[in-house]
């Protein structure tokens, strides 16, 4: 069974849109999940702008971009509806906005990697006071991406409130799926420490409507524990597992390569490393595709 993978741009930093797009096809990927961002690669002035142009380019490249991944706060109205009406005239369907940053995120801390949290800041609010005020504004997005006839995407991601099965659960239980959905990034979640995943992909399976594919490692020296990215095959994300329960769990959407290991001092060693990491993802994933079909085969 073959996968098209797609190609989270935001592991590119060090390289123009040109580059990226360049980068992905050489690749062999056929989508990507654009950063929107002032640093890089089209700020979202750029696309309110020349989006028509740009989607041109990419139509012309053989990219699809079935999400524009941004740092935009869940409660910053005016650049959400600028960024929705982005994604309308792209012919994007989905749309990735932050949430907030867990009190002081100290994991962060204990990294051996740059560490970014794609979050905000909240202050002199309590935990249950901030769930509380933080769901009826996913109510209220809610609304605005059912008007626009775009999905929301949020992720699991360390360091923010939701970076567990349960935390989303709470968060997301009561929503339409259609209009706000989860990026499930199992290497995130392990940075803080998972739950059981069986159980947890059974919790939020109707939310799941995307999966950043990326590993990560605990590891102890003589100033103690640290945590940092590793390759897609041999880190702590047992992605054998994890594409079982997915398929069990009756998912079919779509997967982006998010790994923090491409080179980005040389445009030919992060192509060569990313065709690595398709190969080896495609290799598990087909492998685990069909395990899973004759195992259901068998059962029936």
């Amino acid at each position: 069974m073959s996968l098209n993978l797609n190609l989270c741009t935001a592991t590119l930093l060090n390289f123009s849109f040109t580059d990226a797009m360049e980068i992905a096809l050489a690749s062999g990927y056929h989508g990507i999940e654009l950063r929107v961002s002032d640093d890089y690669h089209k700020s979202l002035q750029e696309l309110s702008s020349t989006g028509s142009f740009i989607k041109k380019q990419l139509q012309q490249a053989g990219l699809s971009v079935p999400v524009l991944n941004t740092y935009i706060p869940v409660e910053d109205n005016k650049s959400i509806d600028q960024l929705l009406e982005c994604c309308q005239k792209m012919g994007v369907p989905k749309a990735r906005l932050v949430l907030p940053k867990s009190c002081g995120a100290s994991i962060a801390k204990i990294a051996n990697v740059k560490a970014t949290i794609p979050s905000f800041e909240v202050t002199n609010c309590e935990p249950v006071e901030l769930i509380d005020t933080l769901k009826k504004t996913l109510r209220h997005l809610e609304r605005k991406a059912y008007k626009a006839g775009v999905k929301i995407l949020l992720e699991l991601h360390w360091g923010t409130v939701m970076s567990s099965f349960s935390s989303a659960y709470l968060l997301t239980n009561d929503l339409d799926p259609s209009c706000i959905a989860i990026t499930f990034d199992p290497a995130n979640m392990m940075v803080e420490g998972k739950e059981d995943w069986e159980f947890g992909l059974k919790l939020i399976r109707s939310q799941i409507d995307n999966v950043h594919v990326k590993n990560m490692s605990w590891f102890f020296s003589d100033k103690g524990w640290f945590w940092e990215w590793s390759r897609v095959g041999i880190g702590m994300v047992n992605w054998s597992e994890l594409i079982c329960l997915l398929k069990r769990n009756l998912y079919s959407g779509e997967y982006a390569i998010e790994d923090f290991l491409v080179p980005n001092n040389s445009k030919q060693a992060a192509i060569a490393h990313l065709r690595s990491v398709h190969t080896e993802f495609s290799k598990i994933y087909e492998h685990m595709s069909a395990a899973t079909l004759q195992a259901i085969s068998v059962r029936g």
